[in-house]
């Protein structure tokens, strides 16, 4: 029985997915990163469990009150599907809802569990009369498969299998040779590089380019040309997909202490920041300053900034800043802002290369007073005496920043998989790499 038909008049249409008996709802399903949590609380070693549910959505049954609307006639007969259909918009969100309960109870008795629809890890439930899909089920073990993923705990990985790379690699390449694409492609291609993605953090902030692309669509026929954008995201996968070799480590290791401190302030003229006895400041270059940019990504310039100057390799870095936005799209590593996500390409650049990992914490403004005077430094003689009056008694070094925030290197140099903006100097064979955004 298909309940989206006839288009305009169907079961589905008459059903918002966002309601559901009368109140708004939201669809959220668990993740890797989820059930990395319940490793981290087991520990290494710990021997983990899935359970799948036999025909899940035919174990709940339907409001008799509903049977005329899951029901059709044939010569005479009337049938009536008394259980939840497959085609039907909300079974989704249904199935989702009675496993929660079941996570719940789970909960209540002490029990590790996260539920994907039918899927469950971590946790027994026949007990809550649920019929289980034995032949599905994983024993407790060091090594099990969820999600799609591998998790063994006695090497602490999470692996993808060979075929499912080579699906992903193959269907990217195919990308990177398409004219245009419907909406069901583009939701298509991002689920497979979310797959990736849940084992690859980094490699979440180049799928931000293909969630803009996907929100132009204005409806389920629309079909659109693919953007110059979207394929340099293509690029970065096709070239990391080409070396990945499938396998990640699992780091339970919380950040009790950093390794090193950074702070950082932005103006709409300049930035500065100060790290272990070391400050700059400088005055953002005429390029930047002709774009009117708006403060969050002055901010997030100054971390990179930063960043360059002072992340060390294998370091876990933390940078304070009083920008709330440039703290969220450090630590979420997404942003909807298109400037804002090639600064995050810059940071994830930076951090692959040294092998650091950063994270931001808010602070208030009258309390980043260092990087706030080094910011508005060429503002007025003020800043730079109230500055060094600051930090009298203290040993502090100056740090000189090209105003370009990099070194000039040669076209041969340049990698394709580099999505930065490049900047051309007055050299006409050199270029300068620095953050900001292709016009």
């Amino acid at each position: 029985m298909d309940l989206s038909f006839p288009n305009g008049k169907s079961v589905n249409d008459g059903i918002d997915k966002n309601v559901y008996l009368g109140k708004h709802v939201e669809l959220h399903y668990p993740n890797v990163d989820n059930f990395i949590e319940i490793i981290k609380k087991k520990g290494e070693f710990c021997k983990i469990f899935k359970r799948d549910l036999r025909r899940a959505y035919r174990q709940i049954p339907v409001d008799p009150k509903d049977y005329n609307l899951i029901g059709f006639s044939l010569k005479g007969h009337y049938f009536v599907d008394r259980v939840l259909p497959m085609g039907l918009k909300s079974s989704a969100f249904i199935c989702q809802t009675v496993t929660n309960a079941v996570r719940f109870i789970a909960k209540n008795h002490d029990i590790s569990l996260i539920n994907y629809l039918d899927d469950c890890a971590g946790a027994e439930i026949n007990s809550c009369g649920l019929e289980e899909s034995v032949e599905k089920a994983s024993s407790p073990s060091h090594r099990m498969s969820f999600l799609g993923v591998w998790f063994d705990t006695e090497n602490m990985t999470m692996e993808i299998t060979p075929d499912r790379l080579v699906e992903i690699f193959d269907l990217v390449s195919f990308w990177l040779n398409k004219d245009t694409a419907s909406l069901k492609e583009v939701q298509s291609l991002i689920g497979k590089l979310n797959f990736i993605a849940s084992c690859v953090r980094p490699g979440r902030i180049f799928i931000s380019r293909i969630l803009n692309f996907l929100r132009e669509f204005k409806n389920e026929d629309c079909v659109l040309e693919v953007s110059l954008e979207l394929k340099h995201d293509l690029l970065w996968w096709s070239e990391f997909l080409e070396i990945y070799n499938g396998v990640s480590l699992l780091n339970l290791q919380e950040w009790t202490e950093p390794d090193e401190y950074m702070a950082s302030d932005a103006c709409l003229v300049g930035c500065g920041g100060v790290s272990n006895g070391q400050f700059f400041h400088c005055v953002f270059p005429d390029f930047i300053v002709q774009q009117n940019l708006h403060i969050n990504a002055l901010e997030l310039l100054s971390v990179i900034v930063c960043l360059k100057l002072w992340g060390q390799k294998g370091r876990k870095i933390c940078i304070q800043c009083d920008n709330m936005v440039s703290v969220q799209v450090i630590n979420q590593g997404k942003s909807r802002s298109r400037f804002l996500q090639a600064c995050l390409r810059e940071i994830c650049f930076i951090c692959a290369i040294k092998e650091c990992e950063l994270r931001a914490i808010h602070i208030d403004g009258i309390d980043n007073r260092l990087p706030d005077m080094l910011s508005r430094w060429s503002l007025s003689d003020i800043y730079p005496i109230q500055f060094y009056k600051s930090i009298e008694g203290r040993n502090f070094q100056h740090i000189n920043v090209d105003s370009n925030f990099s070194d000039s290197v040669t076209i041969g140099e340049l990698s394709l998989s580099v999505d930065l903006h490049i900047l051309r100097t007055q050299a006409q064979e050199s270029f300068k790499i620095c953050t900001c955004i292709r016009n």
